[in-house]
C-alpha cells in the first residue's frame, strides 16, 4: 500500500513537466478558495511553499510530514518550466524578482510590511486531502496561462 506521499507523487507525475510548489492548509474551503482566486503569499514564494520533485516521492512524504500542523489539505501550485523558465527571463531582463513577474494583481505592502503578490487561479492545479488520499483538480488550472501584469506594464 503506497504512503501518502507516493501517491501524491504519482498525481504529480501525471503532469510531468511543471515545476510544483506545495502549501498546506488547514480548512477545505480556504483550499478551494485558492482555487477559485488564486494564491496569496508573502515576500517570496518559497516562504510561503516548497518546492518539490514529484520523481523523489520520499521528499514529498517528508513535507507532508514536516508540514502537517499546518493543515490537511495540500495546495498543488502546477507551473509547467517552460513558463517558469520564462518568468525567469522576464524577471533577469527586467532586474526584478520572480513575485514581480508571476502576481496577477498589483503587490501591496501587508501587516507585516512586506510585499504580498497573487498566483493565479489557473496556476494552482488543485489540493490534495492528507487524510483521505483524495485529489482535487482545479478545474480552470490552465498549463497554457502566462501571467502578464508585469509584462503589460513593461510593453
Amino acid at each position: 500500500m503506497k504512503n501518502k506521499g507516493e501517491i501524491l507523487a504519482t498525481i504529480l507525475n501525471e503532469q510531468g513537466n511543471c515545476y510544483f510548489f506545495l502549501h498546506n492548509t488547514k480548512e477545505k474551503g480556504i483550499a478551494e478558495q485558492i482555487m477559485r482566486e488564486g494564491f496569496v503569499f508573502e515576500n517570496q514564494l518559497p516562504h510561503s511553499s516548497d518546492r518539490v520533485n514529484p520523481n523523489e516521492p520520499i521528499e514529498i512524504t517528508y513535507f507532508l510530514f514536516q508540514r502537517k500542523d499546518y493543515g490537511t489539505f495540500t495546495i498543488i501550485i502546477a507551473i509547467p518550466k517552460s513558463t517558469y523558465d520564462f518568468y525567469t527571463r522576464c524577471s533577469n531582463e527586467n532586474d526584478t524578482g520572480l513575485e514581480e513577474v508571476i502576481t496577477i494583481t498589483e503587490p501591496y505592502i501587508g501587516d507585516n510590511d512586506e510585499l504580498i503578490y497573487t498566483i493565479s487561479p489557473k496556476h494552482i492545479y488543485g489540493y490534495f486531502n492528507n487524510k483521505t488520499g483524495d485529489f482535487i483538480r482545479n478545474e480552470i488550472w490552465d498549463p497554457g496561462f502566462i501571467a502578464s501584469l508585469f509584462i503589460s506594464a513593461e510593453e
